[in-house]
């Protein structure tokens, strides 16, 4: 899980104290959920993310899976985009137009396609020629697509 919040830093000195005088949500969490995603598509996501030592250790098709970090690559690649839509957001939020609540459901859905993304774009590093023959694709992160439709987010205090 990635979490996405309301800080002063984020939204500038003009706003500077308004993560502090909202209330209502601060954080949107963005990845797979426990108790909302399935165990097995959040240990895929954990094996891909930080790649595996393989057999016992768990992952992919026993052997070690290589770190394919997609959502770190989706939160670092988008980052400015999150802080200019939290800033673009901050003087309708203070002036009643929108409330913080819708603002960080937009920014979940969009951080929420974004890891979606990566995952669909990423290419490096490739599948292992025994993982290809098992799987039937050289796409790593997707053999049947369970995964990158887990990806969800939340709102949170």
């Amino acid at each position: 899980m990635f979490t996405i919040g309301v800080k002063r830093k984020v939204v500038g000195s003009v706003y500077a104290n308004l993560g502090k005088s909202l209330r209502g949500p601060k954080q949107v969490k963005v990845g797979f959920p426990a108790g909302d995603a399935d165990s097995d598509n959040i240990n895929k996501a954990v094996w891909n993310e930080f790649g595996t030592r393989g057999g016992a250790s768990g992952g992919g098709w026993g052997g070690p899976v290589p770190e394919r970090p997609f959502m770190r690559n989706a939160m670092r690649d988008n980052r400015g985009k999150y802080r200019d839509a939290l800033r673009t957001s901050a003087a309708k939020i203070l002036t009643g137009k929108t409330g913080l609540k819708t603002v960080l459901s937009k920014l979940g859905i969009m951080a929420q396609g974004d890891v979606q993304g990566e995952i669909t774009s990423l290419m490096s590093p490739p599948n292992s020629p025994v993982t290809v023959a098992l799987k039937g694709s050289s796409k790593p992160l997707i053999d049947s697509g369970e995964m990158r439709g887990a990806v969800t987010y939340k709102v949170d205090q």
